[in-house]
């Protein structure tokens, strides 16, 4: 495979990291910037954490596709103009040659790769050049960062192969595809260690403890990973005991004015949140909103319909345009588009505590109902303990309560495979095969030893 190039980090370093930075991290002139000074120095290496972050920010990252490409999945929205790149999401029947999974995929190994070069680069710095803390504190961060991008292309994906080094200009090498139970191993691994690096959130500015990668950040998605590894290894001990930590966490805590979430930056309730501003804008909310550059709405009312009249949620989450149909709200600050984007917050954090808990309790116990009710409380729509009269209806009621939660945050989609309970919730969907893209072809030309996923052959 021709690897994600270090050229490739440098460019991404310099087209994000030195347009504007200082929402993120100062400065470091261009000139300075070249592969062989590029770990010399403590601001050098701070300068190739911030290209990493930046490149998580593009149309084909999460900026746009990771977020949109599983609400097609999902049914949740449509393209105004219905190209059938993005239809095929919908009705399920993702082509190999779909542009869209490769550029997710290069998207998602060029930010693995820029998160390689620090995890390599950094450790092997001389002393002198860097802090201790930092040294710590940047090889945590770029484990996060890639234990997150991996977490994402399992998901969609499945087999794929594990890049744990940093590549150059001319490295081709064929790496074997990884099964997800190994990918999942490596994910783990990635964040606890990542927790023992970022033992402190040392940062007082809150836009960038929120934007970059933190002790409590990594607890969450390990929390969050735990809850879909269990669906192999049936053990979500660990998924509710690491939960349940984040929400005692004093720092954090459920807004209760939902709206503010997106319409405010870096809440108490964010954990992690990608910083989007004038000169890095965030491409989905430029095309998500109500004017003529939409190009992404709701499809049709059935979202509107997933929340009861009294839900708070509801007219925030969707707003009505014109012709007649329904936009995200969760993407209000186009003009120009410096939207952030929530990736981890205190309510999933608490939805992922009340399913592992009660899978835990193999019973719809209190502690696991605490959880699922302050979501609701928030929401206004709570629904006594008693309502739920199965586990197995109770475990389906918290995947709908975050589905609600998490609408246009591109968590439905691979929540309701995780389970099975996608089988029954769409109609066009009738083969677990289907729950993963197919690999690129793109890709496997590159590696013709690669196997396509089942039933894309």
């Amino acid at each position: 495979m021709k690897k994600t190039t270090y050229i490739l980090l440098l460019g991404a370093a310099l087209t994000f990291g030195f347009t504007s930075c200082e929402k993120f991290l100062d400065r470091e002139p261009i000139s300075q910037i070249t592969k062989d000074n590029y770990f010399n120095s403590e601001t050098n290496a701070s300068a190739a954490v911030t290209g990493m972050y930046r490149t998580m920010l593009s149309s084909f990252g999460y900026g746009q596709s990771m977020i949109i490409v599983p609400e097609f999945s999902a049914r949740h929205v449509s393209h105004a103009s219905a190209y059938p790149e993005y239809e095929q999401f919908a009705l399920h029947t993702v082509q190999n040659t779909n542009p869209w999974t490769n550029n997710i995929w290069q998207s998602a190994y060029s930010t693995i790769n820029a998160a390689n070069n620090i995890i390599v680069n950094v450790p092997e710095m001389e002393e002198g050049l860097i802090s201790e803390a930092s040294r710590n504190r940047f090889v945590g961060e770029a484990k996060f960062i890639r234990a997150l991008e991996y977490f994402f292309l399992v998901r969609a994906f499945g087999n794929i192969p594990l890049e744990l080094t940093s590549t150059e200009e001319g490295d081709d090498f064929a790496t074997p595809l990884s099964t997800t139970e190994e990918t999942y191993a490596q994910i783990v691994e990635d964040l606890t260690e990542a927790m023992s690096l970022l033992v402190a959130d040392a940062e007082t500015d809150v836009a960038v403890q929120k934007g970059r990668a933190s002790h409590l950040a990594a607890k969450s998605l390990l929390a969050k990973v735990y809850l879909y590894q269990a669906a192999f290894t049936d053990d979500y001990s660990q998924a509710a005991e690491l939960a349940k930590e984040v929400i005692d966490e004093p720092t954090l805590a459920l807004v209760q004015d939902y709206a503010s979430i997106w319409s405010a930056e870096n809440t108490a309730e964010s954990i992690f949140e990608l910083q989007f501003e004038a000169q890095a804008t965030n491409p989905l909310a430029a095309s998500a909103n109500d004017n003529a550059s939409m190009l992404f709405y709701v499809k049709g009312t059935a979202p509107y319909e997933l929340f009861e009249e009294a839900d708070k949620r509801r007219d925030v989450t969707l707003k009505l345009g014109s012709e007649n149909r329904y936009f995200m709200g969760k993407f209000p600050n186009f003009a120009p588009a410096t939207q952030n984007l929530p990736v981890i917050r205190v309510a999933e954090i608490y939805l992922i505590h009340a399913e592992a808990q009660a899978r835990v309790d193999n019973a719809v116990s209190p502690a696991s109902y605490a959880s699922l009710e302050k979501v609701q409380e928030r929401a206004g729509v709570v629904k006594p303990m008693e309502t739920y009269t199965s586990l197995a209806m109770y475990i389906q009621s918290i995947q709908e309560e975050k589905q609600r939660e998490l609408l246009f945050e591109g968590e439905t989609w691979f929540d309701f495979c995780r389970t099975g309970l996608a089988l029954d919730k769409f109609e066009t969907l009738d083969n677990e095969n289907y729950f993963i893209y197919p690999i690129p072809e793109s890709q496997r030309a590159l590696n013709p030893t690669w196997d396509q996923n089942e039933g894309y052959n």
